[in-house]
């Protein structure tokens, strides 16, 4: 059983439940309340008897009937011979006591009770709901009660229970519908991000960027905008205005270069100059915020013919740096910018941010890269200048050193040919320097060809040990070549070859301390040839092993000395290799030797073996 009270807000009782129930006539004295026999209540009676809705009135505590309509004796059972007695003596279980609990609680509170249901869950019959209101006497107490008593049929529930169910059926439909929007919003949100990200970062050129960033827009409310960015002097600047209608595009052509942001103004950079925020002017302020940012008639004019509505900055920032700030412009005086739209603009804004900040490193990139071209090829110049300059000279001294020592200047003393004999080697010296920048002029600058062929690896191996064999015994190392193999073949140039070769062998015998070991050895991949160079010398610092190959660095103090050469020979073979198609690189461990490892194509067909020295 549930029980509803609703006191009136003038604190007295309700009078009833609908219209009706407040029109009701003051019931009329019985006749038991003058002493005589229970009866009729007069107009009351003629009133109610006929009328569709199920009622009765109670008298007092104990809720003695005075009045029931035919519609109310219907459903209660209740005669005649009831009248004036307990309401509940006339009925039984849980119905009377359902109806018992909710008169003595309006009695006792004065509240009305609307809609206070009840049943017998043993009876197969349907609930009872009922309405009680009371009717007060003189002295403003309860005297009356006001009963409308109506059943829930199974028709009621099965029509309830529909109800219920197509309510939530279609709660459930409108909530899946708003999910569908939702994902469906999500989608094309995803898909317009994905799409402008591709313009945007379409090309890396800076102007080009610049103009892709420009023609953003906001299709939901179909907003365009304008940008403004930092010059190289760190000064604002608005970029072209792109207007998606080019009837009003030909309005705002007359802005540029006459409409650039100033410091006061609520939007664009300088608004983003102040929060970092986006910044939103509604339309109701738009026009004050263009008086001030507008800056002469003619461009407040042609602003307000193609007409403007809310304005919506967001700034450009990348790793905390402010590259500039886009505005977005409605077209509509009527329409604002939502939360989504803020965040859509927040991701455009992002997105541009990044395409601009990449533009512009690549612009400084390739600056950067045409003045390293310009000062490598002016070294390069200066150095073939500078080394055939020098050969001249140098060769000259090598011929009167061999003129003396032939007597052809009269006789030479012992101590003479000792001190000529030096001489001749530091000339030779000299001599080997300069051929090697001569090299690394002609590499660096391409004009080195190429005579790619079939080579045997274990000749140019033998071969290439053979020219060095002298420095080998002589410092008493012990070399160790492969075991021969014709099959094996790579493509090479022979003479590029032999001098990489040469070139790590002589590296290899200089850094190995005497009586040490240097071994030469080779494999193959399915495509790849790859020969090794090992020795046992005084191994490369794990900070220098890309650096060796650099110009002019050698692992003793970072740079080359005297006694070892300029450090050429490395970067030589480096460049040789890689124009081969090739690799040359090094594996090293500090007093346990070094590795270097040269890769080249295999060849695929035999070949005749053929080698021969060459010098070079």
């Amino acid at each position: 059983m549930s029980v509803s009270l609703t006191p009136n807000d003038d604190g007295a009782a309700d009078t009833g439940r609908g219209a009706a129930a407040e029109e009701l006539p003051r019931p009329m004295p019985t006749s038991s309340e003058d002493g005589g026999a229970p009866g009729a209540i007069g107009s009351f009676e003629r009133y109610m008897e006929d009328g569709p809705p199920a009622f009765a009135v109670t008298r007092g505590a104990e809720h003695a009937l005075v009045f029931a309509n035919r519609e109310f004796r219907r459903l209660t059972a209740v005669g005649a011979t009831d009248l004036g007695h307990p309401i509940a003596n006339a009925l039984h279980g849980l119905r009377s006591r359902g109806l018992s609990a909710v008169l003595d609680q309006v009695f006792r509170t004065s509240a009305v009770a609307r809609d206070a249901s009840f049943g017998d869950p043993g009876e197969n019959a349907p609930d009872w709901h009922c309405t009680v209101w009371p009717q007060f006497d003189g002295a403003g107490r309860p005297e009356r009660l006001v009963i409308e008593l109506w059943e829930s049929s199974r028709a009621d529930l099965t029509l309830a229970l529909q109800r219920e169910v197509a309510e939530r059926m279609l709660l459930s439909a409108l909530e899946e519908r708003d999910a569908t929007e939702k994902a469906e919003g999500s989608s094309r949100r995803a898909t317009f991000l994905a799409v402008e990200g591709r313009r945007l970062t379409g090309s890396l050129d800076e102007s080009t960027t610049r103009e892709a960033v420009a023609g953003l827009a906001l299709p939901p409310i179909a907003a365009w905008c304008f940008v403004d960015v930092f010059d190289p002097k760190d000064a604002m600047l608005r970029l072209r205005v792109v207007h998606p209608d080019a009837a009003k595009q030909a309005f705002l052509r007359r802005l540029e270069g006459n409409w650039s942001p100033e410091p006061n103004d609520l939007f664009g950079l300088p608004a983003a100059l102040r929060s970092r925020a986006p910044t939103v002017i509604a339309a109701d302020l738009v026009h004050t915020a263009l008086a001030g940012g507008a800056h002469g008639p003619e461009t407040l004019h042609i602003l307000r013919t193609i007409g403007i509505g809310a304005l919506l900055t967001v700034p450009l920032v990348v790793r905390d740096t402010l590259f500039g700030a886009v505005t977005f412009v409605s077209q509509r005086q009527d329409l604002g910018f939502s939360t989504e739209d803020v965040a859509l603009a927040q991701e455009l804004a992002d997105r541009s941010a990044v395409a601009l900040d990449s533009a512009k490193l690549h612009g400084q990139a390739l600056e950067l890269r045409a003045i390293a071209e310009t000062a490598s090829l002016a070294k390069t110049a200066f150095l073939g200048t500078m080394s055939h300059e020098l050969r001249t000279p140098l060769n000259a001294i090598g011929g009167y050193v061999e003129l003396i020592l032939m007597g052809l200047r009269g006789p030479v003393s012992p101590a003479q040919e000792i001190d000529l004999g030096r001489i001749r080697s530091n000339q030779r010296h000299l001599i080997g320097l300069i051929t090697d920048l001569l090299n690394l002029v002609r590499v660096g600058s391409g004009r080195v060809s190429y005579d790619i062929t079939t080579v045997a690896v274990h000749e140019a191996v033998s071969a290439a040990a053979g020219l060095v064999e002298a420095l080998i015994v002589q410092k008493g190392l012990r070399c160790e070549l492969p075991d021969a193999d014709a099959g094996v073949v790579a493509r090479a140039d022979r003479e590029k070859l032999q001098q990489i070769l040469i070139n790590l062998l002589s590296n290899a015998i200089k850094f190995t301390p005497d009586g040490g070991r240097i071994a030469v050895d080779f494999e193959t991949a399915e495509s790849t040839v790859l020969i090794h160079v090992a020795d046992t010398g005084v191994g490369i610092p794990a900070d220098k092993l890309e650096v060796i190959f650099d110009p002019f660095i050698q692992v003793k103090e970072g740079f080359a000395g005297r006694d070892t050469g300029i450090g050429l020979g490395l970067a030589i073979s480096r460049d040789l290799a890689r124009a081969m198609g090739g690799e040359l690189w090094v594996e090293s461990e500090l007093d346990r030797g070094s590795r270097f490892t040269l890769r080249l194509p295999r060849a695929t067909e035999e070949l005749e073996p053929h080698w021969g020295p060459t010098t070079g």
